[in-house]
């Protein structure tokens, strides 16, 4: 067998392999003396029939075997030879398979990106030291104040702080978005931001017994997609005014929340989980940031075949989660997040390697143990829990990247920044607290 690199474009190789004759014809032989010994031909015994008779009946299935066993053991042999790192199925685009001829077809394939070493130098990250202040503290008080409020019913027009309680009569969706055309007893808070502004302004000053009619154009990016972009007119029947009874922001406040005894040590904590939830954002802001740099240092080529299995895999999970999606749009949407995750998974491999960073499995115990601890259970149980799920690969490539950030951070150099407040760390406190 020999065997010749055809054609290379890009990531796309192309081998030509020729097979002699007498390996061809070998093939052929063995293939007819199966088919001979184990076929039922009508009128004749196993094993007798005249191998005329067996190439007339069995001529294309013979012809696969033969190609499969030819192919099997070339094209392997062919990509060792050649030393290809493959990264797709083969296809056969020509092939020539004639008895008592040599066998001559070309393999066409994706080879893995050639990377001669990961660029890792001049990383540059921000070293935010964010400070908890007092207004984000209060912040904090007041929302779970508002959260923990005593509604009572009150004989006067709406404040910008209460809740109105009304009936909507649906009078104007032409896209038939709500199932229903009357919605009883539904609670407009006008003191929260996440209101309608529509509907804040119409209730504002409403009576008990006012009608209002309402008309709202949601935005474009709305939460609930299926009013996103809609147009809706409402009728408001106000049935009662609520106002907000704060609780008083002392010790029986903080007991009544259950996690300390006195507000002082309320505040406390709070204080200590904002700490923490910036600590975990700004850690991410850095992973994000060294991912970046590194892809911008290091750009690949991706085989398209990998970027067509991840679109595949991602367009399986949104099946399996009920999750809506345009099967013929997710390459255009989706495409190049592939390429990304893609690539940052092969540097990220390849730096591993180069770094001689592995997982070690004292580094899955300790995981394991940890997760145990976290939900109250045995070791060996939620090793066994993990292992049914298949989680076990998917913890050691969890590792390996925390263990990668841990190097590359090592290798950054961090500039402190005055009063730091990125984007991605200006999230509302109360939203999640």
């Amino acid at each position: 067998m020999k065997s010749t690199i055809k054609s290379s474009d890009g990531l796309i190789r192309e081998i030509e392999i020729e097979i002699p004759v007498d390996k061809v014809d070998t093939a052929f032989a063995e293939v007819y003396h199966k088919y001979r010994t184990e076929a039922k031909i009508k009128g004749f015994r196993p094993g007798k029939a005249p191998l005329t008779v067996i190439k007339s009946k069995f001529n294309d299935a013979i012809r696969e075997d033969v190609l499969q066993e030819l192919i099997g053991k070339s094209y392997a042999k062919a990509v060792k030879e050649h030393k290809l790192d493959v990264a797709s199925h083969p296809s056969f685009p020509s092939m020539d398979l004639i008895e008592g001829s040599p066998f001559i077809y070309v393999a066409k394939i994706e080879v893995m990106p050639e990377i001669e070493n990961v660029n890792f130098d001049g990383l540059k990250l921000s070293e935010m030291n964010f400070e908890v202040k007092d207004d984000e503290v209060d912040m904090v008080v007041e929302y779970l104040r508002k959260k923990n409020a005593e509604l009572k019913s009150v004989d006067r027009a709406a404040e910008k702080d209460d809740s109105v309680v009304v009936d909507l009569e649906k009078l104007y969706d032409p896209d038939n978005v709500l199932d229903g055309d009357k919605f009883e007893d539904f609670k407009v808070d006008l003191g929260s931001k996440y209101t309608v502004n529509e509907f804040r302004e119409a209730l504002m000053g409403t009576q008990k017994g006012d009608d209002k009619k309402v008309q709202v154009s949601y935005a474009a990016d709305y939460a609930d997609e299926k009013f996103a972009g809609k147009t809706i007119k409402y009728m408001c029947h106000v049935k009662e005014i609520k106002e907000h009874i704060l609780p008083e922001p002392n010790d029986a406040f903080a007991k009544q929340l259950g996690e300390t005894e006195t507000f002082l040590e309320l505040r406390l904590k709070i204080r200590d989980d904002l700490k923490k939830q910036k600590e975990l954002e700004q850690h991410k802001h850095n992973r994000d940031g060294i991912r970046q740099q590194i892809l911008e240092k290091n750009p690949i080529s991706i085989p398209d075949a990998m970027v067509k299995n991840y679109l595949e895999s991602l367009a399986e999970d949104f099946k399996k989660n009920n999750q809506p999606f345009d099967e013929d749009k997710i390459e255009g949407e989706y495409r190049s997040l592939a390429e990304r995750s893609l690539a940052w998974n092969i540097l990220m491999n390849r730096l591993a390697e180069d770094g001689k960073i592995e997982v070690l499995p004292l580094d899955t115990e300790n995981w394991i143990k940890k997760f145990a601890e976290s939900y109250k259970m045995e070791p060996d149980k939620a090793r066994e829990m993990l292992a049914k799920t298949g989680r076990i690969q998917e913890i050691r490539e969890k590792i390996l990247e925390d263990k990668l950030f841990d190097f590359l951070f090592s290798k950054a150099t961090f500039e402190p920044v005055e009063g730091a407040d990125t984007a991605e760390m200006k999230k509302d406190i109360t939203e999640d607290k």
